[in-house]
């Protein structure tokens, strides 16, 4: 299994671009513009560090992000507050079209890890995996 070495801004924003591609491929979506819906998930017995915990209380806390439609450059800067780290999961789903804009569902793991412990390594755009 190929493993990520590492993870910025460039490499998080362009994996995110190949999982829409993915998806518009897969369902014949031809939408140019797109925004993004964060939902994190509670995950029963996993181990939150004070990083997670840091990013779960502040930064996708349900006032910051809850229901909010996010750019691409915002929904970087709202999920890479901790890089290298990055959500060590992040499933992406097509949720609706509103007005024009293709929005796509991004439900994400709050535990933050370094790029070699990241999930969706074989997808070739980790953390990122298409839900079809």
């Amino acid at each position: 299994m190929c493993q990520v070495k590492q993870m910025n801004e460039e490499i998080f924003s362009n994996n995110l671009l190949k999982t829409v591609a993915e998806i518009k491929k897969h369902m014949d979506l031809s939408n140019s513009s797109y925004k993004f819906l964060i939902e994190p998930v509670e995950e029963k017995d996993k181990y939150l560090d004070g990083g997670d915990e840091m990013m779960k209380r502040l930064v996708l806390s349900p006032e910051n992000i809850g229901g909010k439609k996010l750019s691409l450059k915002d929904t970087v800067d709202v999920l890479g507050g901790l890089f290298p780290k990055a959500p060590i999961w992040i499933n992406v789903s097509f949720l609706e079209i509103e007005e024009e804009i293709a929005i796509f569902k991004l439900e994400c793991s709050s535990r933050f890890r370094k790029p070699t412990l990241l999930k969706n390594a074989e997808t070739g755009h980790a953390p990122f995996k298409a839900v079809l």
